[in-house]
This record gives C-alpha cells, sequence and structure tokens, in this order.
C-alpha cells in the first residue's frame, strides 16, 4: 500500500521535528509538533485521503497506552479494507505492546495473535520474527493474566 509522496514528506517532516524536540529537552516544541501531526491527520482524513500511515504513526508518538491504542483501532479498518497485511500485522503488534505496558495479558496475546495471522501473508521476515518474539516473550505472562 503505497503512502501518497505528499503525506509520506510532512508525516516525517514532523515527526522529525518531535523527535528533535525530545532530543533537545524542549517539551513545548514536541507537543506542538504532536499537535500539529495529528490535526494534519485529522485534515488529510477529512479530505478522503485517510491512510493507515497516518494513524499508526500518531499512535508511535503518542506516550498514553489507551491514547494510542485508540489511534492504531483507527488504522487497523483502513489496513484491512486496503488488504495492507503488512500494515494490519504491524498494527496489531502496536496494540499488543501497548496493552502489554498495561497488563492486559489477554488481549496483547490476542492482537499479537492476529499480528502473527495477518504476516503470514507477507514476505516481511523481520517483522514475522518481532510478533513471534513477541508471543514468545509474554506467553507466561499471559497465562497467569
Amino acid at each position: 500500500m503505497n503512502i501518497p509522496a505528499d503525506i509520506h514528506e510532512r508525516v516525517v517532516e514532523l515527526t522529525n521535528a518531535i523527535i528533535h524536540a525530545g532530543q533537545s529537552g524542549d517539551a513545548e516544541a514536541g507537543e506542538s509538533r504532536y499537535q500539529e501531526l495529528s490535526d494534519y491527520c485529522d485534515a488529510v482524513a477529512a479530505d478522503g485521503r485517510d491512510h493507515p500511515f497516518l494513524w499508526e504513526t500518531l499512535g508511535d508518538f503518542t506516550d498514553d497506552d489507551h491514547d494510542a491504542i485508540g489511534l492504531y483501532l483507527r488504522a487497523l479498518p483502513l489496513a484491512i479494507s486496503a488488504n495492507a497485511a503488512d500494515y494490519a500485522a504491524s498494527i496489531c503488534l502496536a496494540v499488543a505492546e501497548r496493552h502489554s505496558n498495561l497488563d492486559a495479558f489477554d488481549a496483547a496475546r490476542d492482537y499479537a495473535q492476529q499480528a502473527a495471522a495477518f504476516a503470514s501473508s507477507t514476505d516481511d521476515a523481520p517483522l514475522r520474527a518481532l510478533i513471534n518474539q513477541f508471543l514468545l516473550d509474554h506467553a507466561e505472562a499471559a497465562d497467569e493474566d
């Protein structure tokens, strides 16, 4: 699933600004650029050019696990409807990781298993390895949940 060049460039520009602000300790600038990214995602979606890349990236730059999960779950149906298994797998893994952070191990395992199912239809071996490692690392915790 291709990302339109103008969308990719703007998102990369804003995420680089967020990273730079964080590295320089300028929390206010980081929050401002994050809000700009959020507004940009909303504007692109409102223009009918919605893309899972927008919401997955915004989720990746969201500190609050609950908020991030909501953003990833906004991206997931876009990826599924576009038959973009690589995006769907990556998004499900991110949701699993955020659920794990919240000690919601059953939900984490469920999303990691969905990620594995999506990834099985891709040729992305590194992504499949990350998902499998997550499942191995969290198998015991899920059993205890």
